[in-house]
């Protein structure tokens, strides 16, 4: 990588408010010594699970609010994916009120859907895309693999 990565460059890619990324590093999510490409996915990931609200939760704009009990693991399994040699093009994030899933491919997906998730609801990140449209500069090592994968399918 040719230059550090600076918050305010890391929120640029993120294409979201440097906010975010001060509230990932005031909750440890990432450390501002170690920035990467890793960390945008973490913030643009934190940035949906903070302002999610599950039906039946009633929550107004001007309360601060407490983030969900179950961001540390939406973040860490999202943090894992990035990594992992399953990760496919078509890896969706399935974060759910009590819990989250990955599926790698469309296969898992309509599995996931038909069998698990029944009438519950979920919110799809496609981690998958997320990890190939990173900005040059913030590649993580998967990002040339799964751009060598054009068609979507072929993961099923």
């Amino acid at each position: 990588m040719a230059g550090r990565i600076t918050p305010a460059s890391l929120a640029t890619a993120a294409k979201l408010n440097r906010i975010w990324v001060k509230k990932a590093q005031d909750l440890g999510l990432i450390s501002q010594h170690s920035l990467d490409g890793e960390d945008v996915i973490v913030i643009q990931v934190l940035a949906i699970v903070d302002q999610l609200v599950w039906p039946g939760d009633k929550r107004s704009r001007s309360v601060s609010r407490e983030l969900e009990v179950g961001l540390p693991l939406v973040v860490n399994t999202a943090r894992e994916a990035i990594s992992a040699p399953e990760t496919s093009r078509t890896t969706l994030l399935w974060i759910m009120q009590d819990g989250v899933k990955l599926t790698h491919t469309l296969g898992e997906r309509s599995s996931f859907v038909v069998d698990e998730l029944h009438n519950r609801c979920a919110y799809m990140v496609p981690l998958g895309d997320w990890i190939t449209s990173l900005p040059a500069g913030f590649e993580v090592p998967a990002t040339s693999r799964l751009a060598l994968d054009q068609s979507p399918s072929a993961a099923a």
